[in-house]
């Protein structure tokens, strides 16, 4: 159960308490409801990203950027409903290519972000997203700076 059941579907940001779009830990705890609605189905909105983004990364793709998802996803040969899902906003792709690079550490080879407010404000990553997602979810990256460190040590977790 989420630790805030009023954010756990609400995809979209909204004004909640006076905190909008820019409150760091909002943005995060809305990226993990996006993940929350479907977690543990195969066919998972989150699964399908991660998927997404490993098979443009085994097809040479050398930079995965939020504007570059709907493009791959066509690409594929994704249906059109299912590719619109990744037309989301830096709000959402902010938190989620973090949580990525945390949970397939190889990714950091394409994937690039930019240390932005989310890193600045000291959250836990990992334990919101056990608190909201999953609890059991294993993150072979603690942080998406560790996963970038492991892929220039070229350490094998990260392969």
């Amino acid at each position: 159960m989420p630790s805030h059941p009023i954010l756990m579907y609400n995809e979209q940001p909204t004004l909640y308490d006076g905190i909008g779009k820019t409150d760091p830990m909002l943005r995060v705890q809305m990226a993990c409801a996006w993940v929350a609605r479907d977690y543990g189905k195969v066919t998972s909105r989150w699964m399908r990203l991660v998927r997404l983004c490993e098979r443009a990364y085994g097809n040479g793709e050398v930079c995965i950027r939020r504007g570059d998802l709907y493009r791959i996803a066509q690409e594929v040969g994704l249906d059109i409903t299912v590719s619109r899902e990744f037309r989301f906003d830096n709000n959402l792709w902010a938190p989620l290519s973090r949580y990525m690079l945390m949970f397939r550490p190889k990714l950091a080879r394409v994937i690039f972000p930019k240390t932005c407010d989310l890193d600045r404000a000291g959250i836990d990553f990992e334990r919101v997203w056990h608190d909201t997602v999953h609890a059991q979810t294993f993150f072979p990256a603690s942080t998406w700076q560790e996963a970038v460190e492991a892929c220039k040590a070229q350490d094998v977790s990260a392969a």
